[in-house]
């Protein structure tokens, strides 16, 4: 396999504006830029552009692939992040998952870049880079569930003591965490099943605040001078800009929750371990409820095929030519469903006339088309053709 890089950057809050695009377009001549997304892939080289300057100017979610070893996900916020520095460190303690905040403003880029020998190759971009999106919309409203996620993401890479590690605190309700933010774990190497496994034991946590009940508060609260501005504003300016700014002044409205967690220091290896249990758990439902749909659909295709076989007796020439028919159209398929008419119409008769009447039509065929082996082939299978 050839060596290979996926380089994508996602605008989320509001759309590159003119200067911030032309700063994207200088970054590579080889990426397909515009306001929302920057997307470029790479064989025999490497993306050489300024990752974090990107993501200050203008986009907030990137993702990194290569398939020698590297997957990154970094996340730009607005107003940094909303937890106690001390109860921080002990989640970005490592050169894995680091926080760098600008230096003028209370911004920064968080960045989850586990270090890998190898993986299985994958793909599957746009669902990932939908987790890291809503991982990032968590952090935003201070939710420490995403942080202990992020940490699941690069605690068992090869520059820790993989199961000897020791978690930082367990935020409560991080078995309630959404399922498609655990998505991220794949992109990662893990089973998306981790954050359960590390939840079990766990209390319930607080509730966020719905989205729709912060945007209706603020909007409430709004005076009516304040109102025709932002309309005018509208009418006259980038409505998706104006929009964002909105949703950002939103959010600052909203108190940062104190997230209750346990601090039980467990290793790695207890989460690893449950996980392994809830993986096979899973498994065994999955082939049981194959089970059960594979005895069902046996079940319709026997009723069906009864029924026709009631239809056959009634008019046994009419089948027959329909299998030369059908046979005569040729095709994989053609021939398949040929002999499964010849087949169904012996049964139908029954005994030794059935036999000989299919097996003498089936003959006739053969004759007919002699070069035709896959047709033979399916005849033979249904015991029509020595």
């Amino acid at each position: 396999m050839s060596e290979y890089q996926h380089v994508e950057f996602r605008a989320v809050d509001r759309p590159l504006n003119e200067k911030q695009l032309e700063y994207a377009e200088q970054q590579s001549s080889h990426a397909q830029v515009n306001k929302w997304s920057f997307v470029c892939d790479y064989h025999y080289s490497s993306f050489r552009g300024n990752v974090d300057g990107l993501l200050r100017h203008g986009y907030d979610v990137f993702l990194e692939y290569s398939n020698y070893g590297t997957r990154t996900i970094k996340l730009r916020l607005p107003d940094g992040l909303a937890f106690d520095s001390k109860l921080l460190k002990r989640f970005t303690n490592r050169d894995s998952l680091v926080w760098k905040k600008d230096a003028k403003s209370e911004a920064g880029i968080l960045e989850i870049s586990p270090f890998f020998e190898e993986l299985d190759y994958d793909e599957d971009f746009d669902s990932y880079l939908e987790s890291a999106i809503l991982v990032r919309e968590h952090l935003i409203q201070g939710d420490l569930r995403v942080l202990y996620l992020l940490w699941l993401c690069i605690a068992g890479d090869g520059n820790s003591e993989g199961n000897n590690v020791i978690e930082p605190p367990v935020p409560h309700g991080l078995g309630d965490l959404p399922e498609k933010c655990c998505d991220l774990l794949a992109f990662f190497g893990h089973s998306s099943l981790l954050a359960n496994a590390a939840a079990e034991g766990i209390p319930a946590g607080p509730s966020l605040t719905p989205q729709r009940s912060t945007d209706e508060t603020m909007v409430e609260s709004m005076s009516g001078d304040r109102a025709k501005e932002l309309l005018l504003q509208m009418l006259v300016g980038d409505p998706s800009r104006i929009k964002a700014d909105l949703v950002q002044e939103a959010r600052r409205e909203v108190a940062t929750l104190s997230w209750p967690y346990t601090d039980r220091k467990q290793s790695l290896r207890v989460a690893n371990e449950i996980c392994e249990r809830l993986v096979d758990e899973f498994h065994e439902k999955q082939k049981k409820t194959s089970e059960v749909k594979a005895r069902k659909d046996a079940a319709n295709i026997e009723k069906k095929r009864q029924a026709r076989m009631k239809e056959m007796l009634k008019d046994p020439d009419k089948w027959l030519k329909e299998s030369e028919k059908i046979a005569g159209a040729g095709g994989t398929d053609n021939y398949k469903a040929a002999a499964d008419i010849l087949a169904d119409l012996r049964d139908a008769i029954g005994g030794t006339e059935g036999k000989l009447i299919t097996r003498k039509h089936a003959a006739r065929i053969v004759k007919k088309h002699p070069t035709l082996n896959m047709l033979k082939s399916s005849l033979r299978k249904n015991g029509l053709l020595d």
